[in-house]
């Protein structure tokens, strides 16, 4: 793997992680009880709303992950080094926190696809 793959990879793993915790935040600010979501057992329409909001956000992360992989010259090779680390994350995330079954695997098979999604609209750009 040369500088500008890893370069791409780690580039893609921080726009994930940066724009996600930014889109938290800005819905944190929002909307100032879905910070509390992740300290629920059960949950209200309103609470499914916000974690639906949450997961689209991730998706969007992921696309512009996708994207960014892309723009700095990766590979399919450097996409799924990208979105299988961000599965792992998740998947730690989701033994320390509590929320409902349909929410982790929708996040969990959703972060692949999604970036490779943005690939492929980097791709459509050009």
């Amino acid at each position: 793997m040369n500088f500008k793959k890893m370069f791409s990879t780690v580039i893609g793993f921080g726009t994930i992680g940066l724009l996600s915790s930014v889109f938290a935040k800005i819905q944190g600010i929002f909307f100032p009880a879905s910070m509390q979501l992740f300290n629920q057992v059960t949950w209200t329409s309103y609470d499914i709303i916000q974690l639906v909001i949450k997961l689209v956000c991730v998706y969007l992360s992921c696309i512009a992950g996708g994207i960014v992989i892309s723009l700095c010259g990766g590979e399919k090779r450097e996409q799924y080094i990208t979105a299988i680390s961000m599965v792992l994350i998740v998947i730690w995330l989701w033994i320390s926190t509590v929320h409902p079954l349909w929410f982790w695997a929708l996040l969990i098979t959703g972060i692949i696809p999604f970036v490779l999604t943005g690939s492929k609209i980097k791709r459509i750009i050009r």
